[in-house]
């Protein structure tokens, strides 16, 4: 049977545009970490930046499947095309080969101190010399002049694995500061069992050491890119602000 040429031709358009549907409809895979109130696995919605970058993707026309594991591992995943990027990152040079969305957000980075104990400083140099031990995060990055210096054994840093190992030595001595997200900070202390009986100790220096920009890391290639843009796009059309508001006045 032979069919009419329009008749065809509106066949294939229908087709082609079902297909553009279904490709603006696909689902992402995501690598994130446990990180609250940010993101987070047992979160209401996942954390806060998650649904920012939720909608951001459902703005695009596109859903997110998500996979919490240690930052290093997350990465990881990204570079290994396991996932197609990975978030938050202050930037996207934990490794090389990605590039970073528009900003996702900001989160303010500065010291976990001792109320029985402040520490007083105005600059990094400061906590080098007066040989203070600066609990730190492996894999993280913190400010550039602080990894800097703190790679040359100026400043005392002292890895542990999280937040909570920190703020616990903290408690305890064992070190004299803690290098935190303030929100993460607050949200801890509310929320953390081990740290019940003593959280009321700790709190946020009023000397900060950067406000962080946060970032959606993809692979630095055409695919990736494209991705990229699309997520930008959908960003483009979201209120960050907004979205992340609602989240701790409805969510927390």
């Amino acid at each position: 049977m032979r069919y009419p040429i329009a008749a065809l031709a509106f066949v294939f358009a229908a087709l082609a545009l079902c297909q553009e549907v279904k490709a603006e409809q696909r689902t992402i895979t995501l690598a994130t970490l446990d990180w609250p109130p940010y993101t987070g696995s047992d979160l209401p919605k996942l954390g806060a930046t998650t649904e920012v970058v939720r909608q951001a993707f459902k703005a695009a026309g596109m859903e997110i499947d998500l996979r919490f594991l240690p930052w290093k591992r997350a990465i990881a995943q990204a570079d290994a095309g396991a996932a197609a990027a990975y978030y938050p990152g202050y930037h996207c040079e934990h490794k090389e080969g990605f590039t970073a969305s528009n900003p996702i957000g900001e989160g303010p980075l500065g010291l976990a101190e001792h109320a029985d104990a402040p520490i007083s400083w105005k600059s990094i140099d400061d906590l080098g010399e007066q040989k203070l031990k600066i609990g730190t995060v492996r894999g993280y990055a913190n400010t550039e002049e602080f990894d800097k210096k703190s790679g040359t054994g100026w400043v005392r840093a002292i890895p542990a694995n999280d937040d909570v190992t920190n703020l616990k030595k903290l408690l305890r001595r064992r070190i004299d500061a803690a290098v935190i997200d303030k929100f993460v900070l607050s949200y801890l202390v509310k929320t953390e069992p081990s740290l019940k009986s003593g959280g009321e100790k700790l709190r946020f220096d009023e000397r900060p050491l950067e406000q962080k920009t946060l970032f959606v890391c993809f692979k630095d290639v055409a695919d990736g890119r494209a991705l990229r843009d699309r997520f930008n796009e959908g960003l483009a059309r979201i209120d960050i602000d907004k979205t992340v508001a609602d989240y701790f006045d409805r969510a927390l």
